[in-house]
């Protein structure tokens, strides 16, 4: 039986949701970051490795384009790659001596001077960090992680009916206000870096809100069959575990030794799916948890590091999850418990907690299964 179309205020409501529960500011390395308590290093880690996802953008867009029919759509949208690439003054000169604009509005996207774009204002943050450009261009810093999440979503909007992929750009929604304490925080907490290096964040508190009530008004409107709608959440969604995938592996490698895999906030409302509280406190022992069909648990004996390599990004692991995840091959979750508590000697009580809610975060990502 499929599902009705939701009203106006029911799909917004449904969209917002997503952000309030799934959205990276919530992530521990993005609270650490926004109370004042990376280190320089840490801090540079994330600029470098963010500096991946900024450079893909406009490529991101550019796919949207490729795969859009609608005129009006392709006319209200190529502005944000020119946003992020910017504009340079032989390209407004040219468009004013052609005839094309009788002013600089540059090829007809709103653009009325030369703009340097996004990525060069990154760039400068980065030399604001101690980073040199020839570092950030050069990918010098990239982790894997992050590469395979950014490389993860461009493929998505690639392959994605374009109402899809536009859907998935409206985390654009939450990012106003995450800017304006973003930007708070770096001038209070983190004054060595140079102010001019935050225009970056300054420009995107005016163009995020534009840029996502564009959105939205797109997804409104051409999200316009029960399927679509929910496809469009889905891909909020997926866009929401692209940033927090990021931000897994960027915690994994600066964030410090925390004994846990980073979880998202949750609602401890039941999962209808498998009868599971999300917090983790009613997984059944006789349960039977697998990697979800697609997924692929890699460990690196040199480095001491494991992944979870998934089709849409991949999530870095602690040792713990990983000697977790690592006898989810049929045994009961009692059974796994008991042979953690043996080989580490620990209370099989208190460990039980642990591992139900990492268990239970890993199913909510839909990387496990329960059987």
């Amino acid at each position: 039986m499929t599902a009705g179309l939701w009203d106006r205020e029911t799909f917004v409501e449904k969209l917002r949701a997503i952000g309030e529960r799934a959205y990276h500011d919530k992530h521990p390395f993005h609270v650490a970051m926004n109370e004042g308590r990376l280190s320089p290093e840490a801090l540079r880690g994330w600029v470098a490795n963010r500096f991946y996802y900024q450079r893909n953008i406009p490529i991101k867009d550019a796919a949207i384009l490729a795969n859009c029919q609608m005129r009006e759509v392709r006319r209200a949208w190529i502005h944000r790659i020119l946003d992020h690439d910017g504009v340079s003054h032989e390209n407004v000169e040219s468009a004013v001596l052609s005839g094309e604009s009788e002013a600089p509005n540059a090829l007809g996207t709103g653009h009325t001077a030369a703009n340097e774009g996004g990525i060069e204002a990154w760039l400068r943050l980065g030399e604001a960090c101690g980073i040199s450009r020839d570092e950030l261009l050069d990918n010098r810093r990239l982790l894997p992680g992050v590469r395979f999440a950014v490389d993860a979503y461009v493929n998505f909007a690639r392959s994605q009916p374009w109402p899809i992929a536009i859907a998935s750009s409206l985390t654009e929604l939450f990012a106003p206000d995450l800017m304006a304490t973003r930007l708070t925080a770096f001038e209070k907490f983190y004054q060595w870096i140079d102010s001019r290096g935050l225009d970056y964040f300054r420009r995107r508190l005016t163009q995020a809100r534009r840029d996502s009530n564009e959105a939205l008004a797109i997804t409104l409107e051409y999200c316009n069959t029960p399927e679509l709608q929910r496809d469009a959440v889905r891909a909020l969604e997926f866009k929401c575990d692209v940033l927090w995938s990021m931000l897994d592996t960027i915690h994994h490698a600066y964030g410090g030794k925390e004994e846990r895999l980073p979880s998202r906030p949750n609602t401890g409302k039941l999962d209808s799916c498998e009868g599971v509280v999300r917090m983790g406190a009613a997984i059944s022992d006789s349960v039977r948890p697998r990697l979800a069909k697609g997924v692929r648990l890699q460990a690196d004996s040199t480095k001491r590091q494991s992944v979870l390599l998934y089709p849409e990004g991949v999530v870095e692991l602690n040792e713990t999850a990983h000697e977790i995840l690592s006898r989810c091959d049929g045994r009961t979750l009692g059974e796994i418990v008991g042979e953690l508590a043996e080989q580490y000697e620990a209370d099989a009580h208190a460990l039980t907690a642990d591992v139900r809610e990492t268990l239970s975060d890993l199913k909510r990502r839909k990387l496990i299964e329960f059987t």
